[in-house]
């Protein structure tokens, strides 16, 4: 049968089920698009662990699925030249003996305040401070200061002490008021003080912080290389040198180094933890579901690699389970809801709000991945995953389909669904498909959702 071709897109008659997708127009045209994007490079020249997970890893993550979707080696070519760089870029600044990727981006700012051996019973508050605002905690210096009634009982001078410099002086003393001479903490002092009392305040600066979820963004469609040439013995020629170094590098940088930071949670599961750090925002609390899952894809494919860390698996099994027990069905449409992150801290159970539809594209991965490859996850798990997109979060228009902005919404509805990951839902439901080839239609079919639309296609069958 034959059709008009637009965009890539075979338009058939009313009588064909699909609407046919041209791989290899599609691919050319994301082959072009991805040549002009950085000369090639993607991302993957960055250092920053945040432009490697959020930028590099969505890049890489494109040329595994076109391999899964075309078979041409060319896009194995291009994951393995963005690795070599993104490794030679990994450095060991803290000489814990592996190395890694860092960003300041999402680290903070830390104050601690303190009276000292004054006569009066004066007290300074808080005792400990932590700003997360960005555009104000890079402004924190990492100094010691002092809050001296140097002369009197109503007038106080700021010094840094690291410095001798005197940052404030002659400041009116009103007792609860808020000094904010130290940026970017506010601090306040309450009740008589005496001549000569002296506050100390100790300021830690944001510093470089490795991201568990950065790495299993670009990670995971790495180990998506290995698994593809160790099993495969026609590319052994080509890249099993390359596979044996990724794998070796991942081993020992990646999960060696995790290992560190396990939650073991017994029969709920187990997750990676934040750095003790005092600089991370929460410092040894389990990650929320998407960034342990990030990483838990790639143990996940690389559980049966030959020259794999045996326990991958065991690892990957866990993060899986964790995130399944914390699922929450939706009994009206079939479907689960679960929040963002839940935790225990302290002996008692927490969570955030409802998971968001850009981050819930992860934890639907770590899904997908962990049902194909029968970890934890079955078809009807998948059915009702599949269920929260069409049943809870679709707009319910078929001509101009558009999803909400979490899992358990209805309303605000500004997410497309050519969505990586919620695409690949497709696989147990043929609707998923159709709304997002109506979605990539009515965009002008871009090149730049090609691997996505393609790996969409692939799973429902379509292709």
């Amino acid at each position: 049968m034959r059709g008009l071709l637009m965009g890539g897109i075979i338009l058939m008659s009313a009588a064909s089920a699909w609407a046919q997708l041209d791989v290899a127009v599609l691919a050319d045209a994301y082959r072009a698009y991805d040549l002009e994007r950085n000369e090639g490079l993607g991302h993957s020249d960055k250092p920053d662990s945040g432009s490697l997970g959020w930028g590099e890893g969505g890049i890489i993550q494109d040329y595994a699925d076109l391999w899964e979707v075309t078979g041409d080696s060319y896009w194995l070519e291009k994951i393995a030249d963005h690795f070599r760089r993104i490794m030679a870029n990994a450095s060991d600044p803290d000489d814990d003996g592996y190395l890694s990727w860092q960003t300041s981006t999402y680290s903070t700012a830390v104050a601690y305040a303190e009276r000292l051996l004054n006569v009066s019973d004066a007290q300074i508050e808080p005792a400990f401070q932590r700003n997360t605002r960005r555009g104000e905690f890079t402004l924190c210096t990492g100094h010691t200061y002092l809050i001296e009634f140097h002369e009197s009982t109503d007038v106080f001078r700021v010094t840094d002490w690291d410095t001798r410099e005197v940052i404030a002086d002659g400041q009116v003393y009103v007792s609860g008021e808020p000094i904010t001479a130290i940026e970017p903490f506010r601090l306040s002092i309450s009740g008589a003080t005496h001549q000569g009392d002296r506050f100390m305040v100790r300021t830690i600066g944001p510093e470089p912080i490795e991201f568990t979820v950065h790495q299993g963004m670009f990670i995971y469609p790495v180990a998506l290389f290995i698994e593809a040439v160790k099993g495969t013995p026609e590319l052994q020629a080509q890249f099993g040198a390359d596979a044996d170094e990724f794998l070796a590098f991942i081993n020992r940088n990646v999960f060696e180094k995790n290992e560190r930071d396990w939650l073991d949670m017994g029969e709920l599961g187990g997750a990676y933890r934040f750095e003790p750090k005092i600089t991370d925002r929460f410092p040894n609390r389990v990650m929320p579901h998407n960034q342990y899952g990030a990483l838990a894809r790639a143990w996940l494919v690389l559980a049966k690699v030959e020259g794999a860390d045996p326990l991958m698996a065991q690892r990957a099994e866990q993060m899986v389970r964790l995130f399944r027990n914390y699922l929450v069905l939706d009994e009206e449409h079939d479907a689960w809801a679960w929040h963002y992150w839940d935790w225990i801290a302290f002996g008692e159970p927490g969570n955030s709000g409802w998971e968001d539809t850009s981050h819930g594209h992860i934890d639907v991965s770590l899904a997908v991945e962990a049902a194909r490859r029968g970890v934890v996850f079955t078809d009807e798990d998948m059915v009702r995953m599949a269920n929260t997109w069409l049943e809870v979060m679709w707009n319910g228009d078929a001509q101009a389909p558009l999803m909400a902005a979490r899992v358990a919404d209805s309303e605000d509805f500004k997410q497309s669904p050519v969505t990586r990951d919620w695409s690949a839902l497709s696989q147990w439901h043929q609707r998923a498909y159709e709304l997002a080839l109506t979605a990539y239609q009515a965009a002008g079919s871009p090149a730049g959702s090609a691997p996505v639309m393609l790996v969409c296609a692939r799973r429902a069958g379509a292709l």
